[in-house]
């Protein structure tokens, strides 16, 4: 009988693809492997104790509808369907020598990237409007200065939340970056001929 270990919240701690790949694996090096993706999954991940093992995991994102041959072809290649979240498939594959190469494309790195950059161009805009409506509701006379400074905490509060959540993908991003075996080899350019784009 196998037991099972749970991970709380893992997409808000690990919100970079690559950095997700990279915890699971090590995870799995210690025994602990993930079997199942579920709707329940950004909250709750359960893993399956047993003996540790290599795995390489790869998420991808497919839009609908998913070319008939994507399952087939990535299983032929020797990944095995761990499940899916929406647009977004799970993929493990065990190894023993050299840690094999991901799927053609970063798509889902880019999007973490563009997401940072965007919330810390929203965090930017917001924090210079929260000062610009601190000095208007300064300069205000007292019976006008709430109508500004309202707004301006609003606009702060939304400055910082954006900030804060653009330096954990940041850093999550680095993280793996950093960490990031530098053994891939090219993946084959008729995987994409197969799958479809």
């Amino acid at each position: 009988m196998s037991t099972t270990a749970t991970s709380w919240l893992v997409p808000v701690r690990h919100p970079s693809p690559d950095d997700l790949e990279l915890w699971l694996e090590k995870k799995a090096a210690r025994g602990e492997v993930l079997t199942t993706v579920d709707a329940w999954s950004p909250l709750r991940m359960k893993f399956e104790k047993g003996e540790a093992g290599r795995f390489r995991y790869a998420l991808e994102r497919r839009d609908a509808p998913v070319p008939a041959l994507y399952f087939t072809a990535r299983e032929d290649m020797g990944w095995e369907r761990v499940g899916s979240l929406s647009n977004i498939h799970v993929w493990r594959r065990a190894y023993s020598a050299e840690r094999p190469a991901g799927f053609i494309g970063n798509d889902l790195g880019r999007r973490a990237a563009l997401v940072g950059i965007g919330l810390t161009v929203v965090a930017a805009i917001a924090l210079i409007g929260a000062i610009a409506l601190g000095v208007v509701a300064g300069l205000a006379d007292f019976s006008a200065a709430d109508d500004f400074w309202i707004p301006a905490a609003v606009l702060g509060a939304i400055a910082v939340v954006a900030g804060v959540v653009a330096l954990v993908i940041g850093v999550s991003r680095h993280s793996a970056a950093s960490a990031e075996p530098t053994t891939h080899q090219p993946a084959a350019h008729t995987e994409r001929e197969l799958i479809g784009s």
